[in-house]
């Protein structure tokens, strides 16, 4: 007997070592479904950001042709076609809406141009530069708006305070808001129903969220209900005398 176990084991051997090496390849399906979720992310934001950069390209560029005040009309001590702000007292303000308009209209040509060309936003580094830039490019129109709107400081003053304040506020609201309308499409089936028929305004990622909590949570009742059946099977609860059963860990453990 020892002879022919260690027959078999010197063939389970060979075997082995003769037999080639066959790659197994693990694939999780969540690691897959947040891949192709991400994906989908980013093709989402990159059509926000080029009408975000559409926007504002159009915008700064009919604000450097009209700037504020407008232009002077006659030559009586100034020159015609030069802007009002800047032959008056206002000069350091004209410059600052000039800057400011000049660096959001190059920025938003810039990330339209980019936006083109997809392989330019398949990367992580690259969408970061990309929201950097779109940052860049909003706080331009910002200054702009600040420099052009009014001519006294405190109005300035208050609009930055404003601009700061509210900045928060929607960094807060956009934390909270994803999961309060999670919970809200989630308790509430109809309003999913109306967001699945694209009748609300929800994104593809939430409805996935959605869709993936609650078959969570069906498969949870179906292994509650599979585990209150196969319990059922092994006695009977229904009599009075039988129902400290359901109860009794020994016998579930069989030790009764």
């Amino acid at each position: 007997m020892p002879s022919n176990d260690r027959q078999t084991a010197e063939v389970a051997v060979r075997v082995d070592m003769k037999s080639p090496e066959v790659p197994v390849v693990v694939t999780n399906v969540d690691v897959v479904g947040a891949t192709a979720e991400h994906k989908e992310w980013l093709k989402e934001m990159r059509g926000w950001l080029i009408v975000l950069a559409t926007l504002a390209a159009s915008v700064t560029y009919q604000a450097g042709l009209n700037p504020p005040g407008g232009f002077w009309q006659d030559n009586n001590g100034h020159d015609a076609g030069n802007p009002v702000l800047r032959d008056g007292r206002f000069v350091k303000r004209y410059l600052t809406f000039y800057y400011f308009n000049a660096t959001a209209f190059a920025t938003s040509l810039v990330i339209i141009i980019l936006l083109l060309n997809e392989r330019f936003y398949k990367s992580e580094a690259r969408v970061a530069a990309l929201t950097l830039t779109t940052m860049v490019d909003l706080m331009s129109l910002v200054g702009a708006y600040i420099a052009g709107s009014t001519r006294d400081m405190p109005n300035s003053i208050y609009i930055i305070v404003l601009t700061c304040f509210l900045f928060v506020c929607v960094i807060y609201i956009a934390r909270v808001l994803p999961n309060l309308c999670f919970i809200v499409l989630f308790m509430m089936p109809p309003l999913f129903k109306l967001a699945n028929k694209d009748w609300l305004p929800v994104t593809e990622h939430m409805k996935k969220r959605v869709e993936r909590a609650k078959k969570r949570e069906k498969d949870e009742e179906e292994r509650k209900k599979a585990g209150k059946a196969s319990g059922r099977k092994r006695r009977c609860y229904c009599c009075p005398c039988t129902k400290a059963f359901e109860y009794d860990t020994d016998e579930e453990a069989g030790q009764a």
